[in-house]
């Protein structure tokens, strides 16, 4: 929802998920953790210098869709919060952004979906285990939340987007430096809203369509009462936290 609602602002471009980030940022922290003194006594490679090849790599990546539309690129594969420490370290500068929802609605919709491990071809753990789903969430949760006093750091709640669109994005957009007219166009995203080109997003179909809150709560229709436990317990402390129980 949020990727559409930005990329209509045409100041902002959001593309469907690219899914590359997270696998350079894993493979960043295996060369530092694990070759960076090979690097560096024979290539003269320290960890700034690592970080700015990667970085320059990522750039690239992004660089064409910048160039074909003139906007600012924002690329939101969900799996990018579990690495935005290591990203922070790649750009300084760049705002991230974090969307957090009530965890037990994060679990009750990835229990609906149907995604299968590429590698061996059997349902994702997070689509049919709430124990393993509600673990992917505190992880992600955590992640972007150790960023929390970093000035470039942004966090958005769902359920207050889902509510008050106008008053969430406008609270985005005044951080982002972007104008009202931006603002405007981004929340009248049904209109521009290219469900073909979000195929490949299990919810593309959904955000088509207005913003409403029927999906807040959907927990308490969809998830069993030993699903709802299996969530609390290994989630509980964190639902506590951030204000949801």
């Amino acid at each position: 929802m949020l990727r559409a609602i930005v990329n209509a602002s045409r100041n902002i471009v959001c593309g469907p998920e690219m899914r590359v980030i997270p696998a350079l940022c894993h493979l960043n922290q295996q060369i530092e953790d694990g070759h960076l003194d090979v690097l560096e006594a024979n290539y003269g490679l320290d960890a700034q210098a690592l970080h700015d090849r990667f970085a320059r790599t990522i750039d690239r990546l992004l660089t064409p869709l910048h160039h074909k539309t003139g906007a600012r690129v924002a690329e939101k594969t969900p799996a990018n919060i579990l690495h935005f420490p290591r990203l922070r370290r790649l750009f300084p500068d760049s705002p991230l952004i974090a969307v957090v929802r009530d965890g037990r609605d994060v679990v009750a919709s990835l229990l609906s979906m149907d995604w299968t491990d590429a590698r061996t071809g059997q349902p994702m753990a997070i689509t049919r285990d709430a124990t393993a789903a509600a673990r992917l969430w505190v992880q992600s949760v955590e992640a972007g939340r150790k960023l929390a006093d970093d000035p470039g750091f942004i966090e958005l709640r769902y359920e207050r987007l889902a509510s008050d669109p106008q008053a969430e994005i406008g609270h985005l957009f005044d951080r982002l430096g972007e104008d009202e007219a931006a603002l405007a166009r981004a929340l009248d995203h049904v209109r521009h809203f290219d469900r073909a080109a979000g195929q490949a997003e299990s919810s593309a179909e959904r955000v088509s369509q207005p913003i409403d809150k029927t999906a807040i709560g959907r927990w308490q229709r969809d998830l069993t009462p030993g699903q709802i436990r299996q969530v609390e317990h290994e989630a509980g402390p964190v639902l506590e936290a951030l204000g949801y129980v």
